[in-house]
């Protein structure tokens, strides 16, 4: 294991490193995906917003099985008294591989494929490596955690360019391979137990139904106008984070964490949060005229 580098990151600990890191490690969650999907998706590129969001389900549904079937524990978990837990919020589940970092590499850097861009490319590279460090830093993974995860992410990234490239003109074909991810990952359904996967799983379930769902019966367009914009993204964002804000706090009253059917509750949740912000939302685009 290579906690000796964790250990020489979290020596130089301070106010500003401390305040740094979790900054870095923050980009990598839930909140700040939305933002950026929501404002891609919604107002600048829907073909880039698909690619960049099937990434993400992908990666997180195989990140989270990896995890579970590894069982590797993290560095302040196997070293309690060598390394410090300064992030415990977002220190869930297993160690190997690092989510933050794998789903960080795949959505960003499937940005920068689809896009071809050098700059973007050298600017994702650059936040890949911090988000590497951070999680180091903050003491919840191993270099090999972060590593692997940062590969395997790029792999991804590739992938679904590829496939979208390939398959574009066949948008039966594509969204049967989309439909594919979902049946490949539904029997780690019965058997996983940790809260992301059934998170994740919802995600890519939702996500992947959206997508036919808007080419089938939405078909948006965008709108040049910077205030419609955002209007649109103002809306969704207050939609989205609403269905998910307001299900938790239903399903919590109703349900236990931790258990089973608060599990099964997130995969509802989830698909929720991502089939309307993907697919219903936009039906409201040429009603409301945004």
């Amino acid at each position: 294991m290579t906690v000796g580098i964790v250990e020489a990151l979290q020596s130089l600990q301070g106010n500003i490193f401390e305040a740094f890191f979790n900054l870095i490690s923050f980009l990598g969650e839930e909140y700040v995906i939305i933002v950026i999907l929501g404002t891609v998706y919604w107002t600048i590129d829907k073909k880039l917003g698909e690619i960049m969001a099937i990434s993400l389900g992908v990666s997180s549904v195989s990140n989270n099985i990896i995890k579970e079937l590894v069982g590797a524990d993290r560095p302040f978990k196997k070293y309690p008294d060598r390394v410090e837990n300064l992030r415990p919020g977002t220190a869930t589940g297993n160690s190997f591989p690092s989510g933050h970092t794998q789903n960080f590499s795949a959505f960003l850097s499937s940005a920068a494929i689809k896009l071809r861009s050098k700059k973007l490319k050298y600017l994702v590279f650059a936040l890949v490596i911090l988000m590497m460090l951070s999680r180091m830093y903050l003491g919840v993974h191993f270099l090999e955690d972060v590593l692997v995860a940062a590969v395997l992410g790029l792999l991804i990234a590739y992938g679904i360019n590829y496939i979208h490239n390939k398959y574009s003109s066949n948008q039966v074909l594509l969204h049967r391979i989309y439909l594919s991810f979902i049946i490949v990952s539904t029997p780690f359904v019965l058997f996983l137990q940790d809260e992301d996967f059934f998170k994740s799983y919802g995600l890519l379930v939702g996500i992947v139904f959206a997508i036919i769902f808007e080419k089938k019966y939405v078909k948006f367009t965008f709108d040049p106008s910077k205030l419609k914009k955002i209007i649109r993204l103002s809306l969704g964002l207050i939609i989205v984070l609403t269905i998910q804000i307001g299900l938790k706090a239903i399903f919590s009253i109703f349900l236990e964490e931790g258990t089973m059917a608060f599990n099964y509750a997130n995969v509802v949740r989830y698909f929720a949060i991502s089939f309307i912000g993907f697919g219903v939302y936009p039906m409201s685009f040429k009603k409301l005229n945004i």
